[in-house]
């Protein structure tokens, strides 16, 4: 796992090597402030909608999720990713494990499912005017949502393990006192 961002007190960090990759180098430089507030809101950006460790990986669609990361982040009201922003994002896409992919689409699956039990009509019926949706098939279906919810949280728990063993073998832990002695 790419630990190039990363949330800590409120605030997404940027580790200064990030700024040698092109893609965030770009959205740095460009920002000729002294504070480079927007090149931090956009490098922001990009972690909230990319991150499988932030907290809008929730939103199943983009869109939605663009939405609220900018108004999450106090993004100016018509502010909308650029192509260089867009860039960012899909190189940091490319540093994610394929566990978070696998987990991402999954979320996708049941997200579909939910929708589709949100939308049943039973009242339609087919062209013998038989029913579509049977009493016995929504209940089986309905019986099988728990262990998609503990297995999708099971799935969310192991990837954040994952991430968590990544860090340590990237050298994310403290150094012990003396240590460098």
């Amino acid at each position: 796992m790419i630990r190039l961002f990363k949330y800590e007190n409120y605030e997404v960090k940027v580790e200064p090597e990030a700024l040698l990759l092109t893609p965030f180098k770009i959205l740095y430089e460009r920002d000729k402030s002294k504070d480079k507030s927007m090149a931090k809101q956009e490098l922001a950006f990009v972690y909230f909608m990319k991150d499988p460790r932030s907290d809008y990986q929730y939103l199943i669609d983009e869109r939605d999720r663009e939405k609220e990361v900018i108004i999450g982040l106090g993004m100016p009201e018509k502010w909308k990713p650029d192509s260089a922003v867009k860039d960012a994002m899909m190189f940091y896409e490319r540093f994610k494990p394929i566990s978070a992919g696998l987990l991402e689409d999954t979320r996708i699956a049941v997200n579909k499912l939910r929708e589709l039990l949100r939308n049943i009509d039973l009242t339609e019926v087919d062209k013998n005017d038989k029913p579509v949706y049977t009493l016995n098939t929504i209940t089986a279906t309905i019986k099988q949502i728990p262990s998609l919810v503990k297995d999708l949280d099971e799935a969310e728990r192991s990837l954040a393990k994952e991430i968590a063993q990544s860090d340590k073998v990237r050298g994310a832990s403290e150094k012990a006192i003396y240590e460098d002695l």
